[in-house]
């Protein structure tokens, strides 16, 4: 049985039960035994009560309140995480770029694993080479390449344990990412933090607008994405910061110094990435 994401998409599985009913409705074997398990007709109706029941649930209305009551439903906080904001998971992370995917291509997950199978990609490097000729790209080919090869350390560790070890030998700092945490709140409505092996993604509702990285053990870098940020002042270049896409950074050696300044530069970097 299949295990329904932490914040389900109805669009999804609606689409999921099209993909179903068109593969049925065109003679696929597989697509007409899931549906003939859930009833004997091969209509939209029944590939939906056969994705209902693929969740464990024994219909599609109940299938249905149950995305809605966890979409209105408070999203789960760390309890040691500051600011009351969304950690994301592996599971929930997946699920965004899944979305992220079907929003771009048309397409899901599934649908895209029955393609790459039929294709002869033994590595990684053909597999994103042939998914950005089909013009699958950024996180979208990154999804798709960790679900042929495997997900890396970073995505399936716990958030608690991520964060633990970047500050396990630096524990002086951690009330720099504390007190930067905090901030979020004022900093934008819509801010996730996604905890990866070195460092800490700040991501708006686009894409990552700031990282936090403990780059040594006296200072915290506070990079941020800002379309013309150039040196000068508090704010140095941003290379070596994060995945790279960072175009300046705030040197940080303590909480006091995520001043009014600090977090005016946190805000611009939102704005401009929201």
């Amino acid at each position: 049985m299949r295990q329904l994401p932490e914040r389900p998409n109805l669009d999804q599985l609606r689409r999921q039960a099209k993909e179903l009913h068109r593969g049925a409705a065109s003679g696929e074997p597989a697509a007409v035994r899931r549906i003939r398990a859930a009833g004997t007709r091969t209509s939209l109706a029944a590939a939906q009560h056969a994705i209902a029941r693929d969740y464990g649930f024994p219909s599609w209305a109940r299938l249905k309140a149950e995305v809605e009551r966890r979409r209105d439903a408070p999203i789960g906080v760390n309890a040691r995480q500051p600011g009351g904001l969304p950690m994301r998971s592996w599971q929930t992370m997946r699920d965004w770029m899944a979305s992220l995917l079907i929003k771009r291509t048309g397409k899901d997950v599934e649908a895209w694993r029955r393609k790459i199978s039929k294709q002869d990609l033994d590595d990684e490097p053909a597999l994103r080479r042939w998914l950005t000729a089909q013009g699958v790209t950024g996180y979208s080919q990154r999804l798709l390449v960790w679900e042929r090869f495997g997900y890396p350390r970073f995505m399936t560790a716990g958030i608690d344990d991520l964060i633990g070890r970047q500050y396990e030998d630096r524990p002086q700092l951690r009330p720099v990412l504390d007190a930067i945490l905090t901030a979020l709140p004022e900093v934008g409505p819509v801010v996730v933090v996604q905890a990866r092996k070195t460092y800490i993604s700040l991501v708006s509702g686009r894409r990552t607008f700031a990282v936090v990285q403990a780059s040594t053990k006296n200072r915290v870098d506070l990079g941020l994405r800002l379309k013309d940020g150039k040196a000068g002042g508090r704010l140095q270049a941003g290379k070596g910061i994060g995945n790279g896409s960072m175009t300046v950074k705030l040197t940080l050696g303590s909480a006091k110094e995520l001043d009014r300044e600090a977090i005016a530069w946190l805000k611009r970097a939102y704005r401009e990435n929201a």
